[in-house]
């Protein structure tokens, strides 16, 4: 049984793989890193930590840092647990960063992911704690099997850090972050719709300017993929025609580590 886990900067994800090789993505579950640094106890950690002692391979993106780490080699699973990280070349995707192995393992996931479902140009973003947005273009050359490189992208805050941000250094912004996103005023009149569409403008304006960096480069419009917990709440405040053509793929860094661990194992 094969065990894939996405340890993100706040949550952790994880789910069993499929005989096909992608993850079981209609069972995927989660909990918090505080709880689980914190050795809380909960039926999330206790379901994860029978899901570890069950599996007899352990597939692992880990942002989380080193003490999340330690928290799960007391598990005593090292013998059993891989850990995926950024390498120069991997399942067709060639890595241009100066230091491949410097890109986060998540980054590393999705765009093997869109590559391995996809095989086309994409701007990959993924909107969690922090919001990455990558391109991915194709490569043929005569003697060349088609392949994808990687060519640069970004980091910045997600909605809630920006949010957080706002809070802690302003005297007068601290308006609770909201809980429903579905109605958005376009022409805010009061602090906390002033605040929220501040941010997800950030974020789209973001998506836009490297959309039209990557179109400029592409023979056909790319792919415009979206995942992570935000992009829901992102893709309707992009430019119309982006958000129209948006696709929304839940759990890119799962799938990545699917396709990596189907690869590894052939």
């Amino acid at each position: 049984m094969r065990l894939l886990i996405d340890a993100g900067n706040t949550r952790t994800k994880w789910a069993w793989a499929m005989e096909a090789g992608g993850p079981d993505v209609d069972s995927v579950s989660a909990f918090d890193n505080a709880s689980w640094l914190n050795h809380v106890e909960a039926a999330e950690q206790t379901a994860f930590a029978s899901a570890v002692a069950q599996a007899t391979e352990i597939w692992i993106s880990n942002v989380a840092g080193a003490l999340w780490l330690q928290v799960f080699e007391s598990l005593e699973t090292v013998a059993r647990m891989h850990w995926v990280s950024a390498s120069a070349e991997a399942l067709g995707v060639h890595n241009r960063y100066h230091d491949p192995s410097q890109l986060g393992s998540d980054r590393w996931c999705c765009l093997l992911a869109a590559w391995a479902h996809y095989q086309q140009p994409a701007l990959v973003v993924n909107a969690g704690t922090a919001v990455t947005i990558d391109a991915l273009q194709i490569m043929e050359a005569p003697t060349l099997k088609k392949h994808a490189v990687f060519d640069g992208g970004s980091i910045q805050p997600g909605l809630q850090l920006m949010w957080q941000s706002m809070q802690q250094r302003t005297a007068q912004l601290n308006a609770a972050f909201p809980d429903d996103f579905l109605a958005v005023d376009a022409r805010p009149r009061n602090t906390q719709q002033a605040m929220l569409l501040g941010c997800l403008h950030a974020i789209a304006g973001a998506v836009l300017l490297q959309y039209q960096a990557l179109t400029s480069t592409c023979a056909n419009p790319p792919l415009l993929l979206l995942s992570g917990g935000d992009a829901p709440r992102l893709q309707p405040h992009l430019s119309q025609i982006l958000s129209v053509q948006a696709i929304i793929v839940d759990n890119l860094v799962l799938r990545g580590l699917a396709s990596v661990a189907e690869n590894m194992t052939q």
